[in-house]
C-alpha cells in the first residue's frame, strides 16, 4: 500500500495522511467526516489516500528527529562541590570560557583559590603514572586508571604542577579519589597537590580544545549550593508539566473554537495508527546506531535541523496571531519556493505575507541559535525558544486516535528508552543512549534538550530534559483532554487531571532516582506508566475503558489535494 506523489518519488506506507515531506513513523488514516463537533465512539474505516502535492503544513524533518533522538535519558550537570574554570585564549569549543562541576580529591580543601594555571595534558603517559616533564606552575591533565590516585598526584608534584586534573573513565557525574594510605590528610605521609575529578564528557571537551592547539589556562575553586539543585528541579518539573498542559490546550483548539476554519485546523493534523509504536522503535534504532559511529560527521545536520525546525514551527505559531492583527495580510499572496525546499523545512509551497513575516522571525531566531548556541548567558534561551514551540507543534500536529494506539505507542517507546540505556552497553561497551545525548566527544551539545541553568549552581552547566520526555507523553495528554471535552466531563472528574498529576509524579520519581543511581536515567521509565496507570483506573472504575480503548479522534477531513489509491476504493462497501 505504497503511495507515490506528483514528483515520482515512492513513499513507504508510514503517514497515510501526510505531504510529500512526511516521512516520519508517526502515522495517519483519513476518515469520513462525522458531524461537526461530534466524534464516533467506534473506530472509522480509514481511508489510504495519494498526495497531489498540495500546499498544505508538512511535519518536518526536525519534528521527526525530535521524537527519535531526543527521548534523551534525563540528566544533571553540575552537582560537583568545586568549579573547574577553563579560559580559552584562541576562543575555538571552550568558546572565551567555560565552568565545570568538579570533585576534589579526599585530601583537598580547596580552602585557597587556585587562579589561571597553564593546562598541559600529559603526553608520554596519558594516565600519569610515570614521570612528567617540568611543568612549574601548572595544571596537569592526566586520566583515570592504570595506577592509584596517590601515584599521580605524587608524579604531577614532582612535576611541578600546582593542579592535578583527573579526567574520569566511566560516563556520568565524576567520582570522588581517595590517597590510597591510612592518612589522607595534606601531611608528609600523603598527597599535597590540590587535585579534582571532572566527567568524561568534560575531558573530551578540554581534550579536545587542547588538540586543536588551544592555549588553555585553568582556575578551581570550592562551590556550596545545598539548595540550588532542589528549587531547579522543582521548576523544571513545574516547566515540563506546564508545556503538557499547554500543548494539550493548543491540540484541542478545534473543540474550544469551533466557529474557526475546521477544514484548515485538519488539513495539518495527522493521526497516529497502530504501527507506529513499532516504526518508532525500528526508525529510532537505526538513527541512534547511525548517531553512535558518525556522531562527528552528523552533529551539525543535528543542529541544522534543529534550527529549521525554528521557520516551519513559528510560522504555524505565529502566523494565526498576525492574521488576527491583520486579516488581510493571509489574503495577499507573497511568493512561492522550491517544492524540495519546501518539503525539507516543512513549509508551504505559496505563502503569504502572513506566512513570510511569520518565516522571517522563525529564520531570525534559527540563525540567533546557530550563532550562539554556545553562549553561556542567553545561549539556552535561544535553545529553549525553539524547543518549546517545537514541542507545541508536535501536539497540534500529531493525534492519538484512541487509548490502543497511544499504548503501543508508549510502551514501545519505553522498552525503547530501557535498552538504549541500560541494556546497550552490554553491546557497544558504552550507553548509546546517553553517548549520543553528550555529543560523542565532538564538543557539541546535541540540541533536541530543553536545559535551564542551576539557581545558584555552577557558570555554564545545566540540567537538560530530552523533548521526547514531553512530547510522547503529552500525545496521550492531549488525547485525554480532547476525550473529556468531547463527552463534557468535569476537569476534576476527567482523565486529563489525573493524566497531569501522573506524569508530574513520574517527573518526580525521575529525579529522585537521577540523584540516588548517578547516573543519566530514562525518563519514560516512569513517565509512561504515570500517565498510562491512572488512566486505565479511571477508565476501568467507569466502565469506560472498552469505549477509550476503540473510540476514533481521527481528524474528520482528509486535506485538501489528496485522492483515494486504487487499492483502498475496494474496500468500502
Amino acid at each position: 500500500s505504497r503511495s507515490r506523489n506528483s514528483l515520482g518519488e515512492v513513499r513507504l506506507p508510514l503517514c497515510s495522511r501526510r505531504s510529500a515531506g512526511c516521512g516520519v513513523a508517526m502515522t495517519g488514516r483519513c476518515t469520513s467526516a462525522p458531524p461537526t463537533g461530534q466524534y464516533s465512539g467506534q473506530a472509522l474505516q480509514g481511508d489510504r489516500r495519494r498526495s497531489k502535492g498540495g500546499g498544505i503544513a508538512r511535519f518536518s524533518a526536525a519534528q521527526l528527529a525530535v521524537l527519535v533522538v531526543a527521548t534523551f535519558p534525563q540528566q544533571v550537570c553540575g552537582s560537583g562541590t568545586a568549579i573547574l574554570r577553563i579560559d580559552s585564549s584562541g576562543g575555538g569549543s571552550i568558546g572565551n570560557g567555560k565552568s565545570f562541576p568538579a570533585i576534589p580529591a579526599e585530601w583537598t580543601e580547596l580552602d585557597n583559590r587556585v587562579s589561571d594555571l597553564p593546562v598541559v595534558k600529559a603526553e608520554a603517559d596519558p594516565y600519569g603514572c610515570s614521570k612528567q616533564p617540568r611543568c612549574n606552575g601548572c595544571a596537569l591533565l592526566v586520566l583515570q586508571g592504570n595506577c592509584t590516585f596517590a601515584k599521580k598526584a605524587a608524579r604531577a608534584e614532582a612535576a611541578g604542577a600546582k593542579l592535578l586534573i583527573v579526567v574520569s573513565a566511566t560516563e556520568g557525574p565524576p567520582v570522588g579519589m581517595a590517597a590510597g594510605l591510612k592518612s589522607t590528610t595534606r601531611t608528609a605521609q600523603g598527597p599535597r597537590i590540590t587535585a579534582v575529578m571532572v566527567s568524561k564528557k568534560t575531558g573530551r571537551q578540554v581534550i579536545l580544545a587542547a588538540s586543536r592547539g588551544e592555549l588553555l589556562s585553568a582556575s578551581c575553586w570550592k562551590h556550596d549550593s545545598p539548595y540550588g539543585d532542589v528549587i531547579s528541579e522543582v521548576f523544571f518539573g513545574l516547566l515540563a508539566v506546564a508545556l503538557v498542559m499547554l500543548g494539550a490546550w493548543f491540540a484541542t483548539e478545534d473543540l474550544r473554537h469551533p466557529e474557526q476554519d475546521q477544514a484548515k485546523f485538519n488539513e495539518e493534523v495527522f493521526a497516529v495508527e497502530e504501527h507506529s509504536g513499532p516504526h518508532f522503535v525500528f526508525f529510532g534504532s537505526v538513527m541512534l546506531t547511525v548517531l553512535f559511529f558518525f556522531m562527528k560527521y552528523l552533529i551539525y545536520l543535528l543542529l541544522f535541523l534543529f534550527a529549521s525546525g525554528a521557520v516551519s514551527t513559528t510560522a504555524l505559531l505565529l502566523e494565526p496571531l498576525i492574521f488576527k492583527l491583520s486579516p488581510n495580510l493571509r489574503t495577499r499572496k507573497a511568493c512561492s519556493i522550491p517544492t524540495r525546499i519546501a518539503n525539507l523545512l516543512g513549509l508551504q509551497e505559496d505563502h503569504s505575507c502572513a506566512d513570510l513575516i511569520a518565516e522571517c522571525v522563525g529564520g531570525a531566531l534559527a540563525v540567533a541559535f546557530l550563532i550562539y548556541r554556545n553562549n553561556e548567558a542567553f545561549g539556552w534561551i535561544l535553545q529553549d525558544a525553539i524547543a518549546i514551540m517545537l514541542l507545541l507543534t508536535i501536539q497540534r500536529s500529531l493525534r492519538l486516535p484512541n487509548l490502543k494506539v497511544g499504548t503501543l505507542l508508549l510502551v514501545c517507546t519505553f522498552f525503547f528508552d530501557i535498552f538504549w540505556v541500560f541494556l546497550s552497553p552490554l553491546i557497544f561497551q558504552k550507553s548509546v543512549m546517553i553517548e549520543v545525548a553528550t555529543g560523542g566527544g565532538t564538543g557539541q551539545s546535541v540540541p533536541m534538550v530543553l536545559k535551564l541553568p542551576t539557581l545558584g549552581g555552577i557558570p555554564g552547566q545545566f540540567k537538560i530534559l530530552g523533548l521526547g520526555d514531553i512530547a510522547i507523553p503529552g500525545l496521550l495528554i492531549s488525547f485525554l483532554l480532547r476525550h473529556d471535552l468531547v463527552s463534557q466531563t468535569k476537569r476534576c472528574q476527567g482523565y486529563f487531571t489525573a493524566g497531569v498529576i501522573g506524569y508530574g509524579l513520574g517527573l518526580c520519581a525521575t529525579f529522585v532516582s537521577l540523584y540516588l543511581m548517578q547516573h543519566g536515567q530514562p525518563a519514560l521509565l516512569f513517565l509512561v506508566p504515570g500517565t498510562l496507570v491512572p488512566t486505565f483506573l479511571i477508565a476501568w472504575r467507569k466502565g469506560e475503558l472498552h469505549t477509550l480503548w476503540t473510540i476514533d479522534y481521527s481528524p474528520p477531513h482528509a486535506p485538501e489535494g489528496y485522492e483515494e489509491l486504487p487499492d483502498a476504493a475496494d474496500k468500502h462497501p
